[in-house]
């Protein structure tokens, strides 16, 4: 039969991990008040499991073997078949709850069979069928729960891996940007300092034209508007420099901040790692 999966808060989740092992699944023997009276039952305890999950499974397991199901102020199986328990059919009730505030969500579950409700008193066959019965879907539901919550644990794990990752490889490229920012920026040094140097040789030469009374007008002209475009160039080449030491300072930030991220990533890593091994052992234990 199909079974639902069930989807467990990262909360939960933690509580599963770091909660007593449940490695016993034998159902204990008590009564409960159901709508027409109080009757012996096999109770089925499930920690921190949702009362809408707990009653779908068993309501799922009804409808295997019974003629007919009924929902109304408990869940009711008309004429189902339990071969190890009897050789008739029997009428079984199961009612849901958790108290409020509770870590426990119970099933109470009742067996009437031709000589009357199942209990402590009842033939061997019937008692220990019952008891069986109980036990086998109370460890179908357990590792069900325990599975659901390492399957979302193990998820957390892999997500927070890769957030580790992503870092790692930001970093690497924050590293590489680095590199060719300082190389760009100290290129620019160099030529803003090349193109001062020939705007200084352009004004000593002008100087001298100057002087020169028998100068060529024209080359005044040439040798102005290269001197201009030498300023634009060494200003460009200071402002570039300029930019380059900001984006090194940031960058470095950035990688230094990635450092911390990363180191805290790891530790987060390593917290949901012990998280996850903690519902391994809680499903291997389960049986």
């Amino acid at each position: 039969m199909k079974k639902g999966r069930f989807i467990l808060p990262i909360l939960i989740i933690t509580l599963l991990a770091s909660a007593p092992v449940q490695a016993q699944s034998a159902p204990g023997i008590s009564a409960y008040q159901f709508s027409d009276g109080v009757h012996p039952t096999f109770d089925a305890t499930f920690e921190n499991a949702k009362e809408r999950d707990v009653e779908a499974f068993w309501r799922n397991e009804l409808k295997s073997i019974s003629v007919k199901v009924t929902n109304k102020k408990e869940l009711i199986g008309a004429a189902a078949r339990i071969p190890s328990a009897s050789p008739d059919t029997l009428r079984i009730l199961i009612a849901v709850d958790r108290p409020k505030g509770g870590l426990y969500t119970s099933a109470h579950i009742a067996f009437l069979s031709t000589a009357g409700y199942v209990g402590p008193d009842s033939p061997e066959r019937e008692l220990s069928g019952c008891t069986q019965w109980v036990q086998q879907r109370t460890v179908t539901l357990r590792q069900q729960f325990a599975q659901a919550a390492l399957e979302l644990g193990q998820r957390d794990l892999d997500r927070l891996q890769q957030d580790l990752d992503l870092l790692k490889r930001e970093k690497d490229r924050a590293e590489k940007s680095l590199g060719k920012t300082q190389q760009r920026g100290e290129q620019a040094v160099r030529n803003k300092e090349e193109l001062e140097k020939q705007v200084g040789g352009m004004d000593a030469a002008g100087a001298n034209v100057k002087a020169d009374t028998t100068s060529d007008p024209n080359e005044e002209k040439d040798r102005l508007k290269q001197l201009n475009k030498l300023r634009d160039k060494a200003a460009r080449a200071a402002k570039t420099a300029q930019e380059m030491v900001k984006k090194t300072m940031d960058l470095q930030w950035a990688i230094q901040q990635n450092a911390k991220d990363q180191v805290s990533k790891q530790e987060a890593i390593d917290r949901q790692q012990t998280v996850v091994n903690g519902l391994k052992e809680k499903l291997q234990a389960i049986h």
